[in-house]
């Protein structure tokens, strides 16, 4: 199982902290980009209706802005669907998890953002580790139920065996140290 490095007393330097995401700002890069080339294409068309028609009225200006806006938001759509779509399934499957269905593990696609693979690659560690501890423990809780039941049948009976009951208490406690190793 692969290791967390902590790296929380080291300092990190500015560009490590805030410029991390690349592929983050490769979308807004590109976002910004291809609004700015739709901007020049809508300029273009507006010069040619001028100067090919000598189409000249304010309606040119409205077409315009009407055209810029629904390519950003065309744009900002197809991108905020990208970023935020990825969440949105983790949400589903966190509720599932969380409502008790511990079969379950987190998925991802493979057009996932690294930095969302990586999130639920350690999610799904954690959760096979708090299966197992959960597991231990019910085990646990299982020996010590019964133990506890065979002491008070023991000492339900009057002349109770104490060498009988001690030896069961050691035997739980070795139980439970042995349990705590294995963390």
């Amino acid at each position: 199982m692969p290791q967390i490095a902590d790296r929380s007393n080291k300092k990190s330097k500015f560009g490590q902290r805030y410029f991390v995401a690349k592929e983050l700002q490769f979308s807004i890069a590109l976002i910004t980009v291809l609004a700015l080339l739709g901007g020049i294409f809508l300029q273009a068309v507006s010069s040619a209706l001028i100067d090919y028609w000598g189409f000249k009225s304010p309606l040119l200006g409205i077409f315009l802005i009407l055209g810029y806006v629904i390519l950003v938001v065309i744009l900002a759509m197809i991108f905020s669907h990208r970023l935020i779509g990825p969440f949105k399934r983790l949400e589903y499957e966190m509720k599932l998890l969380a409502g008790g269905d511990t079969s379950r593990r987190l998925s991802i696609r493979s057009q996932d953002d690294l930095h969302i693979r990586n999130f639920v690659k350690f999610a799904n560690i954690f959760i096979d580790k708090f299966v197992k501890m959960k597991n231990e423990h019910d085990s646990l809780n299982t020996t010590v139920s019964k133990k506890m039941e065979e002491i008070s049948v023991e000492l339900s009976k009057e002349p109770f065996n104490c060498e009988k009951i001690q030896g069961d208490l050691r035997t739980l406690q070795q139980q439970i140290e042995e349990l705590q190793r294995k963390r």
